[in-house]
């Protein structure tokens, strides 16, 4: 086997769905640069595809932060301009080729799935965390060595192997929505819960096509409201974060939230197939108002209380898969008040709805 291997900007590995309601797989660019051609993301589960529309995100979220349609540098200096720029994409009716080929050609050493240093979304550290087999990857069947699915879809092979593909989707999904059961291999580290996308209340708007949906999601102002950071997703990073259940400041750019690594991660492979993988606790940060987050519902968890302080307290509210949608209405479509607070996305989409140009 190669030490280096399988670029995620060359292989094709984000399945999609075209027009004519095929499956296909591409690669990381052309799903950017043929958005507009497909309907949408079409990811073994719904939330594997979050979480790679998160990723797509976050690339453009950078690229265009930074550069012009035309590639030129034109940083964000007001409000304005966000608005300006979201305006012309959008006219477009598709993502320009230059500035985003040349972005990603510029950081392309950073996007290997199996790298001795830098591998994409992992970290070599993550050797000595706890070992699981690809039917705990495999959202599909999310299987413990000691607790087996039952009617699995999956078997013989199909459960003990997974290609370097399915094996790159999943990678992004364990990230998000890990559950809480890795021991921490450190003494006295703090409880990180479940992954960052695990915690939310997952919301997205959604267009006619992967174009539009990413045109909606690309929150260009916080809130619709203010400017954000400057952009840093993780392979940016001089050195990746790999100390064991860290604590970080909550992010105070897109980029960086949208690559959240809640994780420290290692696959493991034999010859082409992708075994398993090993995993410590990652990145987190207080949930508590944590508004930098654009994609999630939002609740006060003691009402009482905050009418009689004064103070609320917000945090994201996961969906009760026994509750039908139409009961999260009011956190997700009205006016806010003391004790209510729109989705980021939410807010922006309606910004958007409502200016005059």
């Amino acid at each position: 086997m190669k030490q280096i291997e399988y670029n995620l900007l060359e292989e094709r590995w984000v399945r999609v769905r075209g027009q004519d309601y095929t499956v296909q797989e591409v690669s990381l660019p052309d799903a950017l640069l043929h958005a507009h051609e497909y309907r949408d993301l079409a990811g073994e589960l719904p939330t594997q595809d979050a979480a790679m529309l998160r990723l797509l995100l976050a690339v453009l979220h950078t690229v265009f932060s930074r550069v012009d349609e035309n590639g030129t540098p034109a940083p964000f200096e007001e409000t304005d301009d966000a608005l300006i720029r979201w305006e012309k994409l959008y006219r477009l009716g598709h993502f320009p080729e230059a500035p985003i080929r040349a972005y990603l050609e510029q950081w392309r050493d950073r996007f290997w799935l199996f790298h001795p240093e830098r591998p994409f979304w992992q970290v070599p550290e993550a050797k000595i965390g706890t070992e699981y087999t690809a039917s705990k990857l495999n959202g599909e069947l999310s299987e413990s060595s000691n607790k087996l699915r039952l009617f699995s879809s999956y078997a013989g092979e199909g459960k003990e192997g997974l290609t370097y593909a399915q094996a790159a989707r999943w990678l992004l999904s364990v990230n998000g929505y890990d559950d809480t059961s890795a021991k921490p291999k450190g003494k006295g580290l703090p409880s990180v819960g479940a992954g960052w996308l695990g915690k939310l209340g997952y919301i997205q708007a959604q267009g006619s096509n992967l174009f539009e949906t990413l045109m909606l999601n690309l929150t260009l102002l916080q809130d619709g409201v203010k400017l954000w950071g400057e952009n840093q997703p993780c392979w940016e990073l001089d050195e990746p974060r790999s100390a064991e259940r860290t604590e970080i400041a909550l992010p105070d750019n897109p980029a960086q939230l949208l690559t959240l690594q809640s994780r420290r991660l290692l696959l493991d492979r034999e010859g082409e197939i992708v075994t398993g993988f090993s995993l410590l606790g990652g990145d987190f940060f207080p949930r508590e108002n944590a508004f930098a987050e654009q994609m999630t519902v939002w609740r006060d968890p003691d009402a009482k209380k905050s009418k009689k302080t004064g103070q609320v307290t917000f945090v994201p509210s996961r969906h009760d898969p026994a509750k039908q949608f139409w009961r999260e209405f009011p956190a997700v479509f009205c006016e806010e008040g003391e004790s209510v607070r729109r989705p980021g996305v939410v807010r922006w989409v309606e910004m958007l709805q409502n200016d005059p140009d």
